[in-house]
């Protein structure tokens, strides 16, 4: 570890201020969103989930590297946008992965912290390039890194300029095929032993399964990390990226309760905002107007693809019953998982596709007019 001359271990541990928020302090810090920004709806119903659970941290790829070249890549700079306003609207910082030198330039103009993900630990003209801006890195250890190839990237970034590096665990590979990989947490108290840097964990890509989540995110707690990166979806279901890993709102708002004991524990601080919050009928109205909204906006954008879908129809066969079975079915068996009576699925959903239905045909109807009457002008 000789070469570990800026990230090696100093007299005081570093922790790293963002616009007032500090990871590396005695306050634990929570960051959560889904894996891929798919679209702006889903940024702010996200990002509202993250405020309410006393998270601090927008998180969202809008470049996605991916192991096969047909998975989804990410949506670019218009993912950037949705991530950003949707942070902005709660007063959240946010995060996203550079994965190569443009990105890093493009995401630094507008992103409070960037992350270099496992694939890139040691894509070392990028960490020199991230050691050149005046941004906070998250740095993720390697799918097979050791802990001192960990840190010496660290080294690079930290040599290149940019102090404000932050650690992040996120499980390696192993001959274990039960979780995507294995978490190693006991790399947390070696990497404070021989680092000054924060180290935060990820214990979503570690287990690669939801229902790991909360008891990983604890046990990372109680062995040092200043801070979690958990992935959260508004509906897993329908995520078109690493959805099982994903926890549903209302998983990641009650884990979120649930941190403080184990900090406290630990002698940390995790402060969960819906519990501070005082509970008034005024103010459990308001979230039930805020989640209305939501609603309203979810139907409005999926009735604007249902007009899409409208012009891959015949005109008779605009009604597709077996499909209507199968998605009630589906979202059923959802709201059943999320403690929703099934009897409200069965009866909202089929005056949904009936609404759907008759506006395919009305705008069917049109489309056929104006076919006629342009033939007939010709």
């Amino acid at each position: 570890m000789k070469d570990l001359k800026l990230a090696g271990l100093k007299a005081e541990r570093s922790a790293i201020e963002v616009n007032g928020v500090t990871i590396g302090g005695k306050e634990i810090i929570l960051i959560g969103g889904p894996c891929a920004v798919e679209s702006s709806i889903q940024m702010r119903q996200s990002a509202e989930t993250v405020k309410k659970a006393g998270g601090k941290i927008l998180r969202g790829g809008v470049f996605k590297p991916r192991t096969s070249p047909y998975s989804f890549q990410g949506l670019g700079r218009e993912g950037l946008n949705y991530l950003v306003q949707a942070a902005r609207e709660q007063d959240l910082l946010c995060v996203t992965e550079a994965i190569d030198v443009a990105s890093l330039k493009l995401v630094a103009e507008q992103i409070d912290i960037i992350q270099i993900g496992a694939r890139n630990m040691q894509n070392f003209e990028l960490l020199k390039m991230a050691g050149k801006i005046n941004k906070p890195i998250i740095l993720k250890r390697g799918l097979s890194a050791t802990i001192e190839e960990w840190l010496l990237a660290a080294e690079y970034i930290l040599s290149s300029g940019n102090p404000h590096v932050i650690l992040c665990e996120r499980g390696i590979r192993t001959y274990e095929p039960s979780t995507r990989n294995t978490l190693d947490l006991s790399a947390v108290g070696v990497a404070k032993e021989l680092s000054h840097l924060p180290v935060i964990v990820d214990p979503s890509h570690a287990a690669g399964r939801r229902d790991l989540i909360s008891s990983l995110s604890k046990a990372a707690i109680a062995s040092g990390a200043d801070g979690l990166l958990i992935e959260m979806h508004p509906n897993p279901a329908e995520a078109v990226s690493d959805g099982p890993q994903s926890l549903h709102p209302e998983q990641f708002v009650q884990l979120a309760g649930e941190l403080g004991v184990v900090a406290e524990a630990v002698n940390r601080v995790f402060a969960c905002r819906q519990k501070n919050k005082e509970e008034t009928l005024e103010s459990l109205r308001n979230e039930i107007d805020d989640i209305d909204q939501t609603i309203i906006e979810g139907l409005a954008a999926r009735m604007q693809i249902v007009s899409k879908v409208a012009d891959k129809k015949r005109l008779d066969r605009v009604k597709d019953n077996t499909r209507e079975k199968e998605v009630i079915q589906r979202l059923t068996s959802l709201g059943d998982e999320l403690k929703l009576p099934p009897e409200l699925v069965k009866k909202i959903y089929p005056i949904i596709f009936e609404v759907a239905v008759q506006s395919q045909i009305k705008r069917k109807l049109v489309r056929e007019k104006e076919i006629d009457c342009s033939l007939v002008s010709r």
